[in-house]
């Protein structure tokens, strides 16, 4: 796939501040719903459109590992971090939502394989989102 699709593809998990600041137990279920309607159009059509979905799993972790090494060293694992924070918490599950389990299966082989000390598994957006703890300064309310 181009460079440019990678790229367009890439920004869903890299520009991930707003995202990840949403990533709480009011405002995760909004916040999922505005990603996948920013998103999920452009990686429909590029799942689609990819005949190898492992090769485009693979070059989307090229393409994230050559911006690590841009970074500064002292900050390479902090953005290393956030973007795995986002293929948990937004990306992975925003695929099964669209009923692409088989990418989001290959984009954590391919994470894994490169990976071992730091593997990840997807969950689904319901999982995620009935995870929350109902709690205040540590003390459990409840449900509520």
């Amino acid at each position: 796939m181009d460079k440019d699709r990678i790229n367009a593809l890439l920004a869903a998990v890299r520009d991930g501040g707003p995202w990840l600041e949403r990533f709480t137990r009011p405002r995760y279920a909004g916040a999922f719903q505005d990603y996948t309607a920013q998103y999920g159009a452009l990686w429909r059509t590029a799942l689609r459109e990819t005949e190898d979905p492992a090769r485009l799993a693979e070059d989307l972790i090229d393409a994230m590992e050559a911006g690590w090494k841009e970074e500064r060293f002292w900050n390479r694992s902090v953005r290393r971090f956030e973007e795995k924070r986002m293929l948990l918490t937004y990306l992975s599950p925003m695929l099964l939502e669209l009923g692409e389990e088989p990418f989001a299966a290959c984009l954590r082989d391919a994470w894994n394989r490169r990976r071992p000390q730091d593997t990840y598994t997807y969950v689904s957006f319901a999982e995620l989102n009935g995870g929350f703890r109902n709690a205040i300064l540590g003390f459990d309310l409840g449900s509520r």
